[in-house]
């Protein structure tokens, strides 16, 4: 089974990346690195930092010796009323003011179209190159918090996807489908780990 160094502290996203990686015949191992975030709202840009950055500190904290790949997931949450906003800085904005102050933000807005990006960067040292893999999910911002999210993926409760039911993502925790915005970046990196 190869191996794939997986740089995060969030636990959410381990466990909704782990599945496919396992049925594909890939090993996530996690390597917790904890590195500052550029400010930036395109969440290719913050990965492709985040992995590079991610690798060296890894490396220099010896969690890692020679490795063939290195990857880092980044997931923005854009509200078009908003302007994009908060983007790829979605977890400081979570963080810091709370999810549920996105409903305040929208309250007299009736454009509720938002979505998820999820871009994962992957490092090869060996080639010293790296490669980024998107998904994307449309939906709607609700009128109020629908669900119990997961503590790390606090805008589960304040998304209801364009494909589901109606439902928000917190409350269909079994929702994860080829839709799903992480999901699409994830088969994408699948497909492309075949072909190397």
């Amino acid at each position: 089974m190869k191996r794939l160094f997986f740089a995060t502290g969030n636990k959410g996203k381990l466990e909704e990346m782990q599945e496919p990686f396992t049925r594909a015949g890939y090993k996530l191992v996690q390597v917790k690195a904890d590195v500052p975030e550029i400010d930036a709202m395109d969440v290719e840009e913050v990965a492709e930092r985040k992995v590079m950055d991610s690798y060296q500190e890894a490396v220099l904290n010896q969690e890692v010796g020679s490795v063939d790949y290195f990857i880092v997931e980044d997931t923005g949450f854009y509200v078009e009323a908003l302007g994009g906003f908060p983007g790829a800085e979605a977890a400081f904005f979570a963080g810091t003011a709370g999810a549920d102050r996105l409903l305040k933000l929208m309250e007299n807005e009736e454009n509720r179209d938002a979505y998820f990006r999820t871009a994962i960067a992957v490092y090869m040292p060996g080639k010293d190159e790296v490669e980024i893999f998107t998904g994307k999910m449309r939906g709607k911002v609700p009128e109020r918090k629908r669900g119990e999210s997961h503590p790390h993926l606090p805008y589960n409760s304040y998304f209801v996807p364009d494909h589901g039911n109606g439902k928000s993502l917190a409350e269909n925790p079994d929702l994860k489908n080829e839709e799903m915005h992480r999901r699409k970046a994830v088969n994408s990196l699948i497909d492309w780990l075949e072909e190397q």
